[in-house]
C-alpha cells in the first residue's frame, strides 16, 4: 500500500506554504505546515483533501468550516478536518499558521469514530498530547523505529480524539462570540494578570455568564485556558534553543522559574529541565521525563482592558 499524502490540494500562484513530511506510512503520516502572513491560501477556501487531518496549532488562527462561523484556533486546541472538507482561515493579528498535523486513513476513522467522522472542527486539546507530538516529531526526525512511531501516533491520535470529544456533548452547539473574543483577549494577552471584572468588561458580559459561558463551550476556566497558553508557549521556546529558564518564566507572564517549573510539572508531568531534552534533541532524546519511555512514548497517556490591538477580536 502507498504511504497516506500530506498534501493533496495547492492553491495555485502565491501558494507557497511549507509542509514538512516527518513519517509516512499507510496507516498514518505526520508533518509540520507553516503559512506565512502573506500566503494566498487566507484569501481562498481551503481544501482538506483524501483523508482527515488531526491538527496541533503552535499559533493562533481564526477557521471555519465551509458554512460555519469563525472559530479561534490556538494551543489549546486541535483541529478536526475530514477527508473532503473546506474551510477558511482568517489571520489571528499578523501571525501566520504554524503547526504539526498528524492524517489518518479511513479504516482508523471508523475504529475511532462511530459515523467515521470528527463531529465539529475544534475541541480542547490536552496538554500531555500537545507535549507527545512534539517528542514524537523529534524522534522521528531522528529516525526512530517505524512500529513505535507508528503506535505511538495512533494512540497520541485516539487520545486527542477522546479528549475532544469524549462520550457526549459532541455535537454541541458553536460557541457565541463572547467566548471566541474572550479566547482572542487571552491569546493576546495571556501574560498579563487580568482579572475576571475586566475580561467581562472586555467582552461586554457580566463575569459570571462569562466565566459560566466560556467553560461550556471551550471545557476550560479562564485561568485554565491562560495557564495552558503560558505554559505551551514555555514549551515552545524549551524546544528551540537554551534560553534560561527564568528568562522564559517572565517571557510567558510567570514571577519566576520556581513558579513556573511546578505549574509546568503539574500539567505535563515533568520538569521543564527535563522536557527540554525531549522536544529540542535532533536524537531519541538523552533526557527524558522521569518514568518515560524515550522518544516521547507514552507522554500523552500519563494524565494529566477592552480588545483594543487590532486584528485580534473576532473578524
Amino acid at each position: 500500500m502507498e504511504p497516506l499524502r500530506l498534501a493533496t490540494w495547492h492553491a495555485g500562484e502565491g501558494d507557497n506554504v511549507r509542509i514538512v513530511p516527518l513519517y509516512r506510512s499507510p496507516v498514518v503520516a505526520l508533518g509540520t505546515f507553516w503559512c506565512a502572513p502573506d500566503d494566498v491560501r487566507w484569501q481562498q477556501e481551503n481544501h482538506v483533501g483524501e483523508v482527515a487531518h488531526i491538527v496541533f496549532p503552535a499559533t493562533p488562527v481564526w477557521v471555519a468550516a465551509q458554512g460555519g462561523q469563525l472559530e479561534l484556533a490556538g494551543p489549546n486546541h486541535a483541529m478536526f478536518f475530514n477527508a473532503g472538507d473546506v474551510f477558511t482561515r482568517r489571520r489571528f493579528g499578523g501571525h501566520g499558521d504554524r503547526n504539526h498535523f498528524m492524517v489518518v486513513g479511513a479504516d482508523t476513522m471508523e475504529e475511532w469514530l462511530r459515523d467515521a467522522r470528527f463531529p465539529r472542527l475544534l475541541g480542547k486539546l490536552l496538554a500531555r498530547p500537545y507535549l507527545s507530538v512534539r517528542a514524537i516529531a523529534r524522534a522521528a526526525r531522528a529516525g526512530a523505529d517505524a512500529l513505535a512511531v507508528e503506535e505511538e501516533l495512533l494512540a497520541l491520535g485516539h487520545a486527542t480524539v477522546a479528549g475532544a470529544f469524549g462520550r457526549s456533548d459532541a455535537r454541541r452547539r458553536p460557541a457565541p462570540p463572547l467566548v471566541e473574543n474572550a479566547k482572542a483577549l487571552l491569546c493576546d494577552r495571556y501574560r498579563e494578570r487580568l482579572t475576571l471584572d475586566e475580561l467581562g468588561r472586555a467582552v461586554n458580559v457580566s463575569p459570571y455568564h462569562l466565566a459560566r459561558s466560556f467553560r461550556r463551550h471551550t471545557g476550560y476556566s479562564l485561568h485554565e485556558y491562560r495557564t495552558q497558553l503560558r505554559l505551551r508557549a514555555a514549551l515552545e521556546r524549551l524546544a528551540q534553543g537554551d534560553e534560561d529558564l527564568a528568562d522564559i518564566a517572565r517571557a510567558v507572564g510567570y514571577s519566576s522559574h520556581s513558579h513556573l517549573t511546578a505549574s509546568f510539572h503539574r500539567v505535563f508531568g515533568a520538569p521543564p529541565s527535563a522536557v527540554r531534552g525531549v522536544v529540542s534533541d535532533p536524537g531519541c532524546g538523552q533526557t527524558q521525563p522521569r518514568g518515560g519511555r524515550g522518544c516521547g512514548q507514552g507522554l500523552h497517556r500519563r494524565g494529566p482592558q477592552a480588545i483594543s490591538r487590532e486584528g485580534q477580536a473576532l473578524p
